[in-house]
Parts: C-alpha cells; structure tokens; sequence
C-alpha cells in the first residue's frame, strides 16, 4: 500500500482481542508473496485456490469459530456479508486431471474488506482453519484484498485493521504501521452476539 501523496493509505491497529490473524508463519515466503507491494506471484498449483467473495452465513460463522475469532448472530452475518466491499474465500482442492478450475470445496479460509467505499476501509475476518495455517495462505489473502484495494479504492482512502497479536508483523509487510501512540484501536459491542 503506498502511503502520502493521495494514495491509498494503509494503517494497522494496535491489539484488543477482535478480528485478524491467521496464525501462519510470518516469515514463510514459499507461497510466492514478494513482500515488495502486495503482489502475488504465485504461479504453482499447491491445493490451495483464493477466490473472490464471501463464504455463506453459516460457513462464515464456522471458520469465525474454529479460529478463534468472536461469534457473529446468524442475523448480523446475514445483513453484513452482502455489505462487503471485497472478499475473498480460500478453498482447498486437488486440481481435477482435465487441469480445469478445482472443485468446490468449502472454504478453509477468507478475509473481507469492509467499507463506505470511497474514503474509508476496513480488513477484517482474516483467517485459516488451524490445520491449513504455515502454507502462506493469511499473506495470499491480504495480497488479493490489497492488490483490490489499490486497483478501485479512490486516492486518498484510509484503510484501517486490527492487528491481533504477531500478525502485526504479517500486515506490515502490506505496508500496513501501527498508529498508537497517535491514536489506537477502540472497540464497542451493543449486545453479545449468541
């Protein structure tokens, strides 16, 4: 993400136990992530295949739960994932023999890119079922969401995520900088979701 002179603006928060970590290992580059600009040079065929969207509301619940991210009510899953900017859902799938499009396998991880479309943005749901994490899918996922963010998001759009943790060093390499002092993270939840 370029950073100054009107172009997309990237910044990270600070850590407060909500939304964006897929536990893989930061410094494992195998999976084709230049770590230069966010570009995906991956051109091998590893069972894995990131694919533009959203997951449906029951599977978007699943793999919130089974990696430890907050629980999301049916209801607010439901009215927020059609509301999502850009998405993407990481499928892992043998490549058929006719060297076609893999099948359709649920997704085993996603990330979302939330906003009001012109100035503001938001990263969230960053994240890898455990028994998919160390194969570089969590810097697959930020390389599409900021390949699509530099490709439509009007100059000048502030992109803002929650860093969880040592996924911190994961969006840096996005050009992504911790804010605090200056400002942090802050958080409020109306009612618990079930």
């Amino acid at each position: 993400m370029k950073q100054g002179n009107g172009d997309v603006t990237a910044h990270g928060g600070r850590t407060d136990g909500t939304d964006a970590t897929d536990g893989s290992n930061d410094s494992d580059d195998s999976d084709g992530y230049d770590g230069t600009n966010g570009t995906n040079v991956y051109d091998g065929y590893d069972g894995y295949e990131v694919r533009p969207g959203v997951p449906t509301a029951d599977t978007y619940r699943q793999l919130r739960r089974a990696t430890g991210l907050g629980a999301k009510s049916a209801e607010g899953a439901a009215i927020g994932l059609p509301n999502t900017w850009y998405g993407v859902t990481v499928h892992a799938s043998p490549r058929p023999a006719d060297g076609g499009a893999a099948d359709g396998a649920d997704p085993v991880g996603m990330g979302r890119i939330i906003g009001d479309g012109g100035c503001f943005f938001q990263i969230v749901d960053i994240c890898v079922l455990p028994q998919h994490q160390g194969h570089g899918l969590g810097k697959r996922i930020m390389a599409a969401l900021t390949a699509e963010l530099e490709r439509r998001a009007p100059a000048g759009a502030y992109v803002s995520l929650i860093a969880d943790g040592d996924a911190r060093h994961l969006y840096a390499k996005f050009g992504f900088i911790e804010t605090a002092p200056a400002s942090v993270g802050m958080a409020f939840m109306p009612r618990p979701a079930d």
